[in-house]
């Protein structure tokens, strides 16, 4: 999912998976650390790592939904995919629940392709997008392709994650839907239940057990070049269940559809916020 929304500040760029999870933020705060292995034409191609902090303080006094969120994606080539090609992309969205909802203030990205870096930075204004800051920067013709009336309501991609997780976790339910902004191109991510079913463990899936699903698709309303396949016809199974995190049922795997072939995505290990392993086993 993560992989597929896309989506740091520079300081998530250096936690490492056994890192104690939230320490990086300077806060107070409780949360979870998700480690996935993505796999794609039978390769390991990824290690996505998606680190969600709360407000330890306005958790407890809100009750089951907390007040502030902290989050970071760390996506990177790893195997042999790692050894021939090197990527890297990190992702921090900072924000407030407001009515159930998550309302972004900041969101800052890093892409780093073969040595050349582009960074993304959006600022929120009472949850609106506000300027675009991109180095190098867009093109004028790219940022006009979205329209100013297409973009009130929409969030980052590292919120949406977040709105996504959290929804399912702290409520047992798919997200309907949710209005995505990512300073170039804009659409919605789409969420509907499918039928729970047993996952099997393998040597690269440690998960087994029962788990709920819910199915992932995009609409793409602005800023997409007509010859780009980007996120169309794209379809994402979405299996959760209940590890051992505190907030509750959370994706164990991630099974994808995609123009090109399928993929998946294997959950190997969940942190505490004081890093502790809840699930998966210690990397050798």
């Amino acid at each position: 999912m993560a992989v597929l929304l896309s989506g740091a500040t520079t300081a998530a760029a250096q936690a490492e998976p056994g890192e104690q999870a939230m320490a990086v933020a300077g806060k107070n705060l409780s949360g979870f650390t998700l480690t996935y292995d993505v796999y794609s034409g039978g390769f390991r191609a990824l290690r996505l790592d998606l680190m969600l902090g709360f407000d330890a303080e306005t958790e407890a006094e809100a009750g089951t939904a907390p007040a502030s969120y902290d989050t970071r994606i760390r996506m990177e080539t790893s195997g042999l995919v790692g050894a021939l090609f090197n990527w890297r992309f990190d992702a921090s969205s900072v924000g407030a629940w407001q009515n159930g909802e998550a309302v972004p203030a900041r969101y800052h990205t890093a892409n780093v392709w073969r040595g050349n870096e582009r960074q993304v930075e959006i600022s929120y204004k009472d949850g609106i997008a506000g300027a675009v800051r991109a180095e190098p920067p867009y093109s004028a013709e790219d940022l006009a392709k979205v329209a100013p009336h297409v973009t009130p309501g929409v969030v980052d991609p590292t919120t949406a994650v977040t709105s996504l997780v959290m929804k399912s976790a702290l409520e047992g339910q798919c997200r309907p839907q949710t209005a995505i902004y990512d300073g170039r191109r804009r659409y919605d991510a789409n969420m509907q239940a499918l039928p729970p079913r047993i996952l099997e463990r393998s040597s690269f899936a440690p998960f087994e057990g029962q788990a709920e699903g819910c199915k992932l698709t995009f609409t793409r309303i602005a800023g997409f070049r007509p010859d780009r396949k980007r996120m169309q016809d794209l379809e994402i199974d979405i299996w959760l269940s209940e590890i051992g995190v505190a907030a509750g049922r959370v994706p164990v795997r991630l099974e994808m559809q995609t123009p090109w072939g399928a993929g998946f995505a294997h959950l190997v290990a969940a942190r505490d916020a004081e890093g502790i392993l809840v699930f998966g086993e210690e990397e050798q």
